[in-house]
């Protein structure tokens, strides 16, 4: 039984270990950067002795608030004895570096006890072996790199004779190392991570997916988190040279990132997974909307001029009566709240289309070009400069210039739907009888 205990106190332990060594970090700069705005000259000791001082104060205030918290002796014990080791250290071996892992024994303490902590408490007894899942994959990810870092510079002469042997061409070995190395980060290992993090959970809490439910969307969240941690560990690896302490920091700050990215995908498992029919309708619908941007970018005009003339006609037919395919016994007729939905849909797109249509032509500029008359968009391409930092291709840029504009037309035909409403409702029906009985 007490093996089983200690198991899990290391396994919560492994699991908070970025989070506690960073939060620590962050709650003792607090303290020691006031001290080190004062000369030296007028203090009487070191710095890190007079922040020891407020430290070991505050532990020890905390330290007499765990006996009105009712808990066992022995974790007061603990407490108290992890506090005067570590003091002493400090004090006697000047250890500095041991006054990092203090402040970790309020962080472990309040989160296991205080009630105002009991979220967190939630949270991360539930996701514990996923947390301590992602940490041993990112340790083993990051210190994989810079073994093999490591092991190519010490047989790089090897190396070389090796391709050169190879029968193909140093470029063509370059383009296939390249394409294997962006599947590897970016789509292998974040699939792997993610996938596998979904998985733990699962089997820590018991879920399991009930009939017609899927945990594709939390998948997906999960893929899409990982590759965020990939990410920014290799933005690192071209950063730093060889591991050393401020090295280690800095990485376990950005393994901390990971409890904060799990909390946007473990609440989708704790549901018991999306229904699968919303799911695909969700993404069928987040097809149309990319299929819709990409021929706004590409035929602009002719797509503002296709859908000013199947708008009107779309919405009261194919939303307004969908109800005639409803088979025989179960006819409903449009409730009033659907007539108003129709017409909030109607003044909207019109209103979109109106404002789309003006902000386009205001930026659209007429040039010869190769005895062809060509349109610019002139906004369109400002906004493409702007946000062009090499690394997408103009394709991509010019969708995402137009979902911005678009997104701006609709924010402005909200305002000027509202008016409008606000203005014929106010004119037809507030004012006079006359129009509506």
């Amino acid at each position: 039984m007490s093996g089983r205990r200690d198991e899990k106190i290391f396994l919560y332990l492994l699991a908070l270990l970025p989070v506690i060594f960073i939060v620590s970090i962050l709650m003792l700069a607090s303290l020691i950067f006031p001290i080190t705005l004062l000369p030296e000259n007028i203090l009487p000791v070191k710095p890190i002795y007079i922040a020891e001082i407020v430290v070991g104060i505050l532990l020890g205030l905390y330290g007499f608030r765990l006996r009105r918290l009712q808990i066992s002796k022995t974790f007061q014990i603990i407490y108290w004895f992890f506090l005067g080791i570590s003091t002493g250290i400090l004090l006697f071996l000047n250890y500095g570096f041991i006054i990092l892992l203090q402040p970790s024994l309020f962080i472990v303490y309040s989160i296991l006890l205080e009630r105002r902590m009991q979220s967190f408490k939630t949270y991360f007894q539930r996701s514990r072996d996923t947390l301590v899942a992602f940490n041993l994959f990112d340790a083993f990810f990051i210190g994989s790199y810079f073994l093999l870092k490591y092991i190519i510079k010490e047989n790089m002469n090897k190396i070389d004779s090796f391709v050169n042997e190879l029968p193909i061409s140093r470029s063509d070995l370059d383009l296939i190392s390249l394409i294997f190395i962006i599947f590897l980060l970016f789509i292998f290992i974040p699939i792997f991570r993610g996938f596998l993090s979904v998985w733990i959970y699962k089997k820590q809490n018991r879920i399991f997916a009930q009939t017609g439910k899927v945990f594709w969307n939390s998948n997906i969240k999960s893929y899409g988190t990982s590759a965020i941690s990939i990410y920014l560990y290799i933005s690192m690896f071209f950063q730093t040279n060889s591991l050393n302490l401020s090295t280690v920091l800095i990485y376990l700050m950005l393994m901390s990132f990971t409890v904060y990215f799990w909390i946007t995908v473990y609440e989708g498992i704790d549901r018991g997974g999306e229904d699968k029919e919303g799911v695909i309708s969700n993404w069928v619908l987040i097809g149309l909307v990319l299929i819709f941007l990409v021929l706004l970018d590409q035929i602009e005009s002719d797509m503002i001029g296709i859908l000013t003339w199947f708008l009107p006609m779309l919405l009261p037919i194919f939303i307004g009566e969908v109800n005639s395919i409803i088979p025989r016994g179960y006819l409903k007729s449009p409730t009033p709240a659907m007539k108003k939905h129709i017409y909030w849909l109607q003044i909207m797109s019109f209103n979109t289309l109106f404002v789309f249509n003006i902000m386009s032509s205001l930026s659209t500029k007429q040039i010869i070009k190769n005895e062809q008359i060509e349109q610019i968009n002139i906004l369109k391409k400002f906004l493409v400069s702007v946000f062009d930092k090499g690394t997408s291709s103009n394709f991509t840029l010019g969708i995402f210039v137009s979902f911005i504009i678009l997104l701006c037309s609709i924010a402005v035909a909200y305002v000027l739907s509202k008016i409008m409403i606000y203005l014929i409702r106010r004119s037809y029906i507030e004012r006079s009888n006359r129009y509506f009985n």
